[in-house]
C-alpha cells in the first residue's frame, strides 16, 4: 500500500461484481442518451473530412497523415497553422473500411468510445480506492452530461474521445507500474501516452493528469514517479519530433492571459448550466483586455487553485477533482492560443472532475444534507440527461443544428455562413444572400463570405455588384483561387474572354491543380475559337480527375467541332464508363449520331438522358424534333 488513501479500498472479493454491474449499467445509459444519434448524417467538417476525403479510403492515402500535418480552418480567428493528429486520421479509415460511407458506423464508433472512456474512469476511480457507488455515480452523470454531445454526437470531435481513451489507459498502466514497476507496464505507458498526442494536440494535457494521478495514489515523490516522468518526457520529444518532421505547427497569437478567468467561468457555466448549446464558440471567446471583470475573474481562478492545497488534507478527494478541472480545461482558457478560441468539446477530459467534485461533496455532507444534496444532484442529472436528448436531435439536422447554435451565439460570423451554404443548396437565393450579408456584417474580413455571396448575386444577375465582392475577396484572400474563378465566370458569361482567360490563369497560378478552373479555361479558349488550346486544357481537367464524367464531356465536345468523330465517341464512353448516371453524357453522344446520321441511335441517347434527368430541355427538345422529323 502506497501512503494515505482517498477512501477505503473495496475488498478484492468485491471489486469484480461492481464492475460488472457498472459495464453493463453504462452500456444501457450510453445507448438511451446517444441511440439517436445512430441516425445522424455527416455534418459541418465531417463533409471534407469524411465524404469527400479520398485518402481514408485507402492504406496508401492514410500514410500521408503519418508524414504531414492537415491545415487548420482560418475561418475561426484568421489564423494560419496546422495540426497533426494521424490517430484519429486513422480511426476514421478503420470506420471507412468497416462500414463503407454509412454514418451510422462512424457514430457508432464514437458512441462505443464514449461508453468505454466511462469504464476506464470507473476503474482509475477505483485503482485509487475510491468506493465504488461514488466511482459508478461521477461516471454515469459524466457520461450524461450535455455538454459532450458536441464531442459524441459529431464525428470530426472524436479527437476528444480518443485522448481521453489513451489518457485514462495510459492512467491506469501507470498506476499499475507503480503497484509492479515491471518494464513492460512502463511500456504500456508509453504506448498509451502517445497514443494520446497523436489523437490531438491537447493529448499534452494528460501527462501532469497522470502524475498528479500516481501522486494521489501514493502521496509521495519517489523513483517510479520520477520514472514516468522521464518517460512521458521522452515520449513528448518523440512526439514533438514527429510533429515537426511533418510540418505541423501551431497558430502564432498572444496568450490572453488577463482572459483566463473569464474563459473559466464560461466553461464552468457551460458543464453547469448547459441551457444554450453552440457547435460554434469563438464568438464567445473574452477579450483579452484589464478589467474589472477580468480581474475578478482572475481571482476567482486563484481563489479555486488555493482551494486545492488547502483542502489536500481535509477532504483530498475534492483537492484532486478541483485540481483535475483546471489542470485539464487551463490551456483552453488563453494560456495557450487556440485557432478556434473556445469550444465546449474542450470541457470534455476537464468535466469529469467537476463532477467528482460535486459527488465527493454530496459524500462528505452529514446523513441529513446528504440525502437532500443527493436527490439535487440526481435532478440535475436527468435535467442534463433531457437537454442532451434535445442537443443530440439537433445534431440530426444540419440546419436545425446551426439554428440552434445561433441562438446560443448570435455573434458567430461561421454559423451565419454555413446556414447560407444550406439555403443556397436548398435553392434559396435570397435567404442565402441574407445569410452572407450577416456572416460579413459580424465578420468583414470573411472572404469565403464574400466569395460565396459574389457567386450568389452573379446568380441572380446582379454582375456588377458580384465582382466588387470578389475583388474584395481577392485583397482579403490573395492566396485563394476560388474568387479568381468566380470572377472569371462573370467575365466569361458576359463575353469578356480575354478577362476571364485572365482570371482563370491567375486561379492557375495559385493552384496548378485548380479543376474549375482549368475546365473554365478551355470553355474560354473554346469560345474564342482556338480548339487546340481548349482540347489541351481539357486533357489537363482529365489528368486532375480521371473519374469526372464532365472532363470527358468537354473534351469530346472540342473533339466533335474538330471533325475527330473517333476520337469523340471513345471520350464520350469513357464519360458513361466514369459516371454511368451522368445524363449529359447521354446527350453528348445523342448529338454526336444525330451528326453522323444514326437518327434511331439518337433517340435512343436521348430517352436515356430523360431517364435519368427528366428535366432536360435539350434532350427533350432534340428527341422530339427527330420523332417529328421521322
Amino acid at each position: 500500500m502506497y501512503g494515505v488513501e482517498i477512501h477505503s479500498r473495496l475488498p478484492s472479493r468485491d471489486r469484480q461484481h461492481p464492475l460488472a454491474v457498472f459495464v453493463a449499467l453504462s452500456l444501457v445509459w450510453v445507448a438511451l442518451l446517444y441511440g439517436r444519434a445512430l441516425q445522424g448524417p455527416f455534418i459541418y467538417d465531417d463533409t471534407l473530412a469524411i465524404q469527400q476525403n479520398s485518402d481514408i479510403a485507402s492504406w496508401h492515402g492514410l500514410g500521408k497523415y503519418f508524414r504531414a500535418s492537415v491545415p487548420l480552418n482560418e475561418e475561426y480567428r484568421g489564423v494560419a497553422g496546422s495540426f497533426y493528429r494521424p490517430v484519429f486520421w486513422s480511426s476514421l479509415f478503420l470506420d471507412r473500411w468497416m462500414w463503407g460511407l454509412n454514418p451510422a458506423g462512424f457514430h457508432l464508433t464514437n458512441l462505443l468510445l464514449h461508453w468505454a472512456n466511462g469504464v476506464l474512469g470507473f476503474l482509475l476511480l477505483s485503482k485509487l480506492g475510491v468506493r465504488w457507488s461514488i466511482s459508478a455515480a461521477t461516471c454515469l452523470i459524466w457520461l450524461g452530461l450535455p455538454i459532450s454531445t458536441e464531442a459524441v454526437a459529431w464525428i470530426s470531435g472524436r479527437p476528444a474521445l480518443l485522448v481521453v481513451l489513451f489518457f485514462l489507459l495510459s492512467a491506469l498502466a501507470a498506476l499499475t507500474y507503480v503497484r509492479d514497476p515491471k518494464v513492460w507496464w512502463l511500456a504500456a505507458f508509453a504506448f498509451a501516452w502517445g497514443g494520446a498526442l497523436l489523437s490531438n494536440e491537447w493529448g499534452v494535457i494528460a501527462l501532469p493528469l497522470i502524475l498528479l494521478v500516481v501522486y494521489l495514489y501514493a502521496w509521495r515523490i519517489d523513483f517510479r514517479w520520477l520514472a514516468l516522468g522521464a518517460v512521458g518526457a521522452m515520449v513528448a520529444g518523440g512526439y514533438f519530433l514527429m510533429r515537426s518532421a511533418a510540418g505541423a505547427h501551431l497558430p502564432l497569437g498572444t496568450p490572453a492571459f488577463f482572459a483566463a478567468g473569464l474563459s473559466l467561468l464560461k466553461y464552468i457555466g457551460w458543464m453547469v448550466l448547459p441551457l444554450g448549446m453552440s457547435i460554434e464558440r469563438s464568438s464567445d471567446t473574452p477579450a483579452n483586455v484589464l478589467s474589472p471583470a477580468s480581474v475578478a475573474a482572475l481571482a476567482v481562478a486563484v481563489g479555486m487553485v488555493a482551494a486545492v492545497f488547502s483542502l489536500r488534507r481535509k477532504a483530498p478527494d475534492v483537492a484532486a477533482g478541483l485540481a483535475w478541472m483546471l489542470i485539464a480545461i487551463a490551456p483552453f482558457c488563453g494560456l495557450v492560443f487556440l485557432y478556434q478560441g473556445m469550444a465546449e468539446r474542450y470541457t470534455y477530459l476537464a468535466s469529469a472532475g467537476l463532477v467528482f467534485v460535486l459527488v465527493a461533496v454530496v459524500s462528505r455532507m452529514p446523513h441529513r444534507q446528504r440525502s437532500y444534496a443527493a436527490s439535487l444532484l440526481a435532478v440535475w442529472a436527468m435535467w442534463g440527461a433531457w437537454r442532451l436528448n434535445a442537443r443530440v436531435a439537433d445534431w440530426s439536422d444540419e440546419a436545425r443544428l446551426y439554428r440552434t447554435s445561433l441562438a446560443a451565439t448570435p455573434r458567430s460570423a461561421v454559423l451565419l455562413f454555413n446556414l447560407g451554404v444550406g439555403a443556397v443548396e436548398a435553392g434559396d437565393l435570397n435567404a442565402g444572400a441574407d445569410y452572407y450579408r450577416r456572416a460579413l456584417a459580424a465578420n468583414p474580413r470573411y472572404a469565403s463570405a464574400s466569395i460565396n455571396l459574389g457567386s450568389v448575386l452573379h446568380r441572380q444577375g446582379k454582375d456588377a455588384e458580384a465582382a466588387a465582392l470578389l475583388r474584395q475577396a481577392i485583397a482579403m484572400a490573395p492566396t485563394s483561387p476560388e474568387p479568381w474563378v468566380d470572377l472569371g465566370n462573370i467575365y466569361l458569361q458576359q463575353g469578356s474572354i480575354a478577362e476571364a482567360k485572365r482570371a482563370y490563369e491567375k486561379a492557375l497560378e495559385i493552384e496548378p491543380g485548380n479543376l474549375a478552373a482549368v475546365v473554365n479555361l478551355g470553355a474560354a479558349l473554346q469560345s474564342a475559337g482556338d480548339l487546340k488550346g481548349a482540347e489541351q486544357q481539357y486533357r489537363r481537367a482529365i489528368a486532375v480527375n480521371p473519374g469526372r464524367a464532365a472532363g470527358y464531356c468537354d473534351f469530346g465536345a472540342v473533339l466533335l467541332r474538330e471533325g475527330d468523330t473517333l476520337a469523340a465517341l471513345d471520350a464520350f464512353n469513357q464519360a458513361i464508363a466514369a459516371e454511368p448516371s451522368y445524363p449529359a453524357a447521354y446527350f453528348d453522344l445523342g448529338i454526336l449520331y444525330e451528326q453522323t446520321g444514326h437518327r434511331e441511335v439518337a433517340m435512343d441517347m436521348y430517352a436515356r438522358a430523360l431517364k435519368l434527368q427528366p428535366e432536360y430541355p435539350k434532350a427533350r427538345e432534340r428527341l422530339q424534333a427527330l420523332k417529328a422529323g421521322q
